[in-house]
């Protein structure tokens, strides 16, 4: 069924989008992936915070099993911090699971956002067998004002490795490898004449 048109997207399932979406969707080139067992925001320009999809602080507002940018289907919440919030998704034209991380709907975080996405792309770029540590940007797009970037999923943080350890902490030898995973990336950075 998938990739479709914009079209052909319209045209098989005119009744399964929301208003917004008929009118958005002839933005984007290829359809993936269209959520249509999503719980979908009603988007209209009648709605404050950008059309009734972000929310007063402007955070996107989610929608498991919805898309982002017709393209990444939204499985679960991973955080939330002061940029945006992150998301497990699944890509669909890569056919991979990724994270995918959602910048705030203001200037200065989608700015900022815009710097991180040049530096991990230039040192992506220049660790071709991915040896430092560097997590892996994949991709990015503006999805209803809202820059996207699309990261490798990792497994789990320290703090869940922790609790699954039931708190009892983690042998030296384990953290010998952190620290040197650790500072083998910081060396790559400050290689690449980028503060930390």
């Amino acid at each position: 069924m998938y990739p479709l048109k914009p079209g052909q997207a319209l045209r098989n399932f005119m009744g399964k989008l929301s208003d917004y979406e008929k009118g958005e969707i002839l933005d984007f080139r290829t359809i993936w992936y269209l959520g249509l067992e999503a719980n979908k925001v009603d988007g209209s320009p009648l709605k404050p915070y950008n059309y009734g999809y972000d929310d007063d602080k402007g955070d996107y507002k989610v929608v498991m099993k919805d898309h982002i940018g017709y393209r990444f289907e939204v499985l679960e919440a991973l955080g939330k911090g002061s940029f945006g919030q992150a998301l497990r998704c699944f890509d669909h034209e890569r056919k991979e699971f990724i994270a995918l991380k959602i910048i705030r709907n203001k200037k200065k975080f989608q700015h900022q956002a815009g710097v991180e996405v040049k530096i991990l792309k230039h040192l992506r770029d220049k660790d071709k067998n991915d040896d430092n540590n560097i997590i892996q940007i994949k991709d990015y797009i503006v999805f209803r004002k809202h820059l996207c970037i699309s990261f490798e999923l990792l497994s789990i943080d320290l703090y869940e490795f922790i609790k699954n350890n039931n708190f009892k902490g983690v042998s030296i030898g384990l953290i010998r490898r952190f620290a040197i995973q650790i500072l083998q990336a910081l060396k790559y950075v400050k290689d690449e004449k980028i503060i930390h």
